[in-house]
């Protein structure tokens, strides 16, 4: 029951159906790679012309995925972790299909241009303009909700939000080896360590606590990599779906210059049945 109701919510937030998200994303990683001479180095962005080949390669890659899997494009966005490039979209599919994605909200990912040049970056400041305070938005769409969702419901939903805001989002972080999860950790969520990452007992999997620039705080569950061989994958695959559960939300990291992805649609294809299994993060 619960369940549905926080997809109406949630749903109220979107803009989408209320359906319950599936907490998978899936990121097509070092497009700048893609394209030969095809960086503007000055600007840090693609050419005009290798930024709508990047496209076209990316969505044949997106579709070529969405016969062999059961995710939409809503689960599927491309970028640069190195170069910073298309975090934003990445974080906006992170937060529309994370559980309580709410909490994600105050993340903030690594500026881009500052690794554009000097002058480049001021220009870009000074046009910038001050966003508008999330929070007071929330507490207006808030009063909203009550016109809709019977009481009974609301205050459910309100117990529930109290729970939630008390625990820090939990992201779980997985790919093979190379595709740049660390860097993507790093630029993405553009925190700072609260403490060391711990090893999850005998396993491979890290334990990494945030504190994020804005405020808050971000549990990522850095996983062990797939695909170096049978006995490894069947070895972590216990690590995976112990902990994958109780994750918010799974990124799934795929490196977008490869030409191979049958490890990873496997991969996403179990990822997908665990979730099914688990609608709700395990507390």
């Amino acid at each position: 029951m619960f369940e549905y109701i926080w997809a109406k919510i949630s749903s109220f937030f979107s803009g989408k159906s209320p359906k319950t998200p599936l907490r998978l994303v899936v990121g097509l990683n070092q497009v700048d790679k893609m394209i030969p001479n095809g960086w503007n180095k000055r600007l840090n962005s693609p050419t005009d012309e290798a930024e709508k080949e990047i496209e076209r390669r990316c969505k044949d890659i997106i579709k070529q995925l969405g016969k062999n899997v059961e995710i939409s494009e809503e689960n599927i966005e491309y970028y640069s972790a190195l170069q910073r490039y298309r975090l934003i979209p990445l974080l906006t599919k992170i937060i529309q299909n994370a559980y309580a994605g709410f909490k994600l909200g105050n993340v903030k990912p690594a500026d881009p241009f500052e690794l554009a040049d000097p002058e480049v970056k001021a220009f870009v400041d000074q046009q910038r303009q001050k966003k508008v305070d999330s929070k007071t938005k929330t507490l207006e769409d808030f009063k909203k909700i009550e016109n809709i969702i019977p009481e009974t419901d609301l205050k459910l939903i309100l117990d529930q939000l109290q729970k939630e805001t008390k625990l820090p989002p939990k992201v779980a972080v997985i790919g093979k080896s190379g595709v740049g999860k660390t860097t993507t950790i790093n630029n993405l969520f553009n925190g700072q360590f609260k403490t060391s990452p711990t090893t999850v007992g005998t396993t491979e999997a890290q334990i990494k606590e945030f504190t994020l620039s804005t405020g808050g705080a971000l549990t990522v569950v850095d996983l062990p990599g797939y695909g170096r061989s049978e006995a490894e994958d069947r070895e972590y695959e216990k690590i995976y779906q112990d902990l994958i559960p109780s994750c918010d939300l799974v990124f799934l990291i795929l490196q977008a210059d490869t030409r191979d992805f049958s490890d990873d649609i496997e991969m996403i294809n179990k990822i997908t049945k665990w979730l099914k299994d688990h609608p709700i993060p395990k507390r």
